[in-house]
């Protein structure tokens, strides 16, 4: 049996991608997993041997903590070293280099643009960081014996610095919203938004498009589930929905256990996802809510950004509209809450594409092999 050490800096314990996809699907195939995360308490999980340091009081106490999560990977003696960050980079060089064991980097966003996000940097700091990312996160990955992508263009990035990638994309393990489509729960007057909320990712714009919505429909809802990357943006944004007089219409939900997020979704009308023209937003990136969107057969009304673009043209599954035309998108949802046939065309199309295209099914077999590959060449 390999033993598996998973790593991550940044996400929880229970992150959807790092523990009920990748974790659970590699304790199911007979590998011994332990995962190491900040959090409050050891303990162990359908197979997963959970284990936490202390959450860090702020960003540069994180990166102190670095150094006990190395303590914790060399005294694991893992088979495998399966990590998550950016930050944890170093860490996954100095493991490889010193235990000469495997060592994967799961690379979920693309960080030189993501750079641009980071609200807490200043403005001039930001190009001279996406240029220092660019340059040092393939290099350093280079030596690494696998750099797992979501998307094709982030792996054909890592391909020309010679890295050895696969790609695994970030779609939902359809069971669980196939069970809450089965309950057939009534559905509320509300619209949903899922995922984190930045300026980026249309928080302020959303207040927008309800306070536009409101003249007509002045009883939808919205219901936003998912945390704000910063604490200024919720109170900056909480500060401009009391000011607009939506405080009744807009609900925000920090956190629910990922088994709940369906019951939440498919209880909907429609799944939005404003997302505004911005730098990592215009990369092609894989939203993991459009998926479950289709998931929970609801139709999608979103930016015309590329990513979002190029899924949902393919899929049927909604509607694109100027990503920051406020009205567009107020128009569109309007449309869509006239007309039911229309939204239960969108509904089917979306959740047939990603019953046959997106779903964790297919990436877990992808990922089974990446570990398959790795576990025949440690053996010759």
């Amino acid at each position: 049996m390999m033993k598996v050490c998973i790593f991550t800096t940044v996400h929880r314990p229970f992150d959807v991608r790092v523990f009920h996809r990748q974790a659970r699907t590699l304790a199911r195939a007979g590998y011994d997993v332990t995962l190491l995360a900040h959090g409050d308490e050891n303990k162990t999980v359908q197979g997963i041997h959970i284990r936490t340091i202390a959450r860090p009081k702020n960003r540069f106490f994180r990166l102190l903590s670095l150094f006990r999560f190395g303590f914790y990977c060399f005294r694991e003696k893992a088979n495998v070293y399966h990590f998550h960050d950016l930050e944890c980079l170093p860490l996954g060089f100095l493991l490889k280099k010193v235990t000469g064991r495997a060592v994967i980097y799961d690379c979920h966003e693309n960080y030189p643009e993501t750079a641009y996000e980071r609200v807490w940097y200043p403005d001039w700091v930001k190009p001279l960081l996406a240029k220092l990312i660019a340059r040092f996160e393939p290099a350093l990955a280079k030596q690494l014996d696998k750099v797992i992508c979501v998307v094709a263009d982030q792996k054909a990035r890592f391909d020309a610095a010679g890295c050895d990638t696969a790609l695994v994309r970030n779609v939902p393990r359809l069971e669980i919203f196939e069970q809450a489509l089965q309950i057939e729960a009534p559905v509320q007057n509300r619209l949903i938004y899922l995922g984190g909320q930045s300026v980026a990712r249309g928080a302020r714009t959303l207040v927008d498009i309800m306070a536009d919505l409101s003249e007509t429909h002045p009883d939808i809802k919205l219901l936003c589930l998912g945390p704000f990357n910063e604490p200024h943006v919720e109170a900056e944004t909480k500060a401009y929905v009391k000011h607009r007089g939506l405080d009744h219409t807009i609900e925000y939900i920090n956190m629910v256990p990922h088994e709940k997020v369906p019951e939440y979704v498919t209880t909907s009308l429609i799944g939005l996802i404003p997302w505004q023209p911005h730098q990592q937003m215009l990369k092609m990136i894989s939203p993991n809510k459009v998926f479950e969107y289709m998931a929970c057969k609801i139709p999608i009304v979103a930016s015309d950004l590329p990513s979002l673009k190029d899924i949902i043209v393919k899929s049927g599954a909604g509607v694109i509209v100027q990503a920051d035309h406020v009205k567009a998108h107020a128009d569109a949802i309007r449309k869509l809450l006239s007309d039911p046939d229309l939204c239960h065309q969108y509904a089917k199309q979306g959740h047939q594409y990603v019953q046959t295209h997106h779903n964790w099914d297919i990436e877990a077999q992808k990922l089974l092999g990446v570990y398959q590959h790795i576990e025949k060449a440690s053996s010759l």
